[in-house]
């Protein structure tokens, strides 16, 4: 019984991290794109209307990029953290040293 707990708590701990990798990355991405397009209207001296981009939202929008952009190369050096250790002599991320 003690093998059969310890499966489902790995199985999960894998589906967690799977839904918020699966799905939170697009999410957020996704905001980024909803608040990149977020302008304010404005009407000039003359009168005609028009549109000025919000700068907050867009500031946020580029946090929200940084953000995914940072998960992607963490994910990418954790994938290659031992052929990094190897080649290079950086044991990050948890690389064991042979």
């Amino acid at each position: 019984m003690n093998t059969f707990n310890a499966i489902l708590s790995s199985l999960g701990k894998v589906g967690m991290y799977a839904f918020l990798l699966g799905v939170g990355l697009p999410l957020i991405f996704a905001f980024g794109i909803r608040f990149m397009s977020v302008e304010t209207a404005t009407v000039s001296a003359n009168g005609t209307p028009g549109t000025q981009r919000n700068q907050a939202a867009y500031a946020l929008a580029l946090a929200l990029f940084a953000i995914v952009a940072a998960a992607v190369v963490i994910g990418i050096l954790f994938i290659a953290k031992d052929f990094i250790g190897h080649q290079f002599g950086w044991y990050i991320l948890g690389a064991k040293q042979k």
